[in-house]
């Protein structure tokens, strides 16, 4: 199975769409950061998370646990995410947290382990949560303003830029892979 979470009005074939606004006619209604997911456990090969992550409260963990046990082990996760060191990050109010690539390193057993032989001070999210996603590839989308110049710049270059400069990238684009060895 393929899932959209918080589709709104995004349709896509072949996916399953999911959203808690009924004026959106989903095909599964519930609350991602409430309610348990409508899906046996180990079910969702594919998920589809854009621009939904960052509007999720307290209930961030709970989706992400939720999501967890409803992917097979190697399920895909797709998130896309405004860059959170973007105007519209800040200008939308209903942005509650930025999903940063760090940030969901953390929600990596591996990652976790290496932290912890490396005594790196980072949370173990995903000892903590019991969940494992790999972390396996991640893109910036630069704004029109610095698109051409990015292809020129090596991808540190691109890294120093974005972090000493502000609406440099607009979008991020991360590539979750789900680990259940052995469940």
């Amino acid at each position: 199975m393929r899932i959209i979470i918080g589709a709104g009005d995004d349709r896509l074939e072949g996916f399953v769409t999911c959203d808690y606004d009924p004026k959106t006619n989903p095909d599964y209604l519930f609350n991602l950061e409430q309610d348990r997911f409508p899906f046996e456990d180990n079910s969702v090969d594919v998920v589809l998370a854009s621009h939904v992550l960052e509007h999720l409260g307290e209930g961030y963990f709970h989706c992400l646990k939720e999501l967890y046990r409803v992917c097979t082990h190697n399920a895909v996760i797709h998130v896309h995410v405004p860059h959170h060191r973007h105007d519209d990050f800040f200008s939308d109010p209903t942005h509650r947290r930025p999903i940063t690539v760090d940030g969901l390193r953390l929600f990596s057993k591996k990652y976790n382990r290496l932290s912890r032989l490396q005594k790196v001070h980072a949370s173990k999210l995903a000892e903590y949560l019991d969940i494992d996603f790999e972390l396996v590839k991640y893109e910036y989308r630069p704004t029109e303003k610095y698109a051409e110049k990015f292809k020129s710049m090596t991808f540190n270059e691109q890294e120093k830029l974005i972090g000493e400069n502000i609406n440099v990238v607009d979008e991020v684009y991360i590539k979750l892979l789900v680990i259940k060895n052995g469940r």
